[in-house]
């Protein structure tokens, strides 16, 4: 997996077995590899996604979990979670107030909304996130309060290696979307971290051997260093 999704799934787990959740909804749970580790660790719930290339990749990959979460084909209006995981999906919303609105209508009473989201100058193209909108904490803390939520805590992750690696990543993932030029993009099926570009990142980025990477950014969570931020928002009781 690649470096930065590894940082940014500790602060989640760790935020998620801080909330202990009953049950969860990933909304934008591309490929379902968030929703694999999470019912690895025994969570249930939901996932949805736009992209039907995803939801059935994510249902194949799902396979190995049991039948732990369900990946449904339209937005889960009709159910209630004890948390929403929004994983640097804000960024494409057209209207981020109004997705986060639609999240915090999916909670219960006193649940909590997950949202992970690039930081403003974190260095990455533009081209290379086709248009992703990049937020600063304070900006963030003002999109949730209008939304409606409150107890907002923001925690950031990536400092280091993350912020080191985006010069890297720029021209890596450049040459990828060349060369897939024509396929389905990142953006529309969520599935670029099981491109065959990095595969050969395996054996050097895993939870191994960025163990020491994340031990680190923990250090600098309550700093802006990182260049990603995860906001935990709750509703009231």
């Amino acid at each position: 997996m690649l470096p930065r999704y590894l940082l940014r799934e500790d602060v989640v787990l760790r935020r998620v077995d801080e909330l202990r959740p009953k049950s969860i909804v990933e909304i934008g749970c591309g490929g379902g590899e968030m929703l694999l580790t999470l019912a690895k660790r025994g969570y249930s719930g939901v996932g949805y996604d736009l992209s039907q290339v995803s939801r059935d990749h994510a249902r194949e990959r799902l396979r190995a979990g049991g039948d732990r979460f369900q990946v449904v084909d339209e937005w889960p209006s009709t159910e209630r979670f004890d948390l929403v995981l929004l994983l640097e999906v804000v960024g494409y919303a057209p209207d981020p107030v109004a997705m986060l609105r639609d999240c915090r209508a999916l909670l219960a009473p006193g649940g909590s909304l997950v949202v992970t989201f690039a930081r403003t100058n974190s260095g990455y193209a533009v081209d290379v996130v086709q248009g992703m909108r990049f937020f600063g904490g304070s900006e963030m803390r003002g999109l949730l309060r209008e939304a409606g939520f409150d107890r907002i805590d923001l925690e950031n992750y990536g400092f280091p290696l993350a912020n080191a690696l985006v010069p890297l990543m720029n021209r890596v993932h450049r040459a990828r979307m060349e060369k897939e030029r024509g396929q389905p993009t990142a953006v529309e099926t969520g599935l670029s971290h099981y491109s065959s570009w990095f595969k050969p990142l395996g054996v050097l980025s895993n939870r191994i051997t960025l163990r020491p990477f994340i031990y680190a950014q923990r250090l600098f969570s309550r700093t802006e260093l990182g260049n990603g931020f995860l906001a935990c928002a709750s509703t009231p009781p």
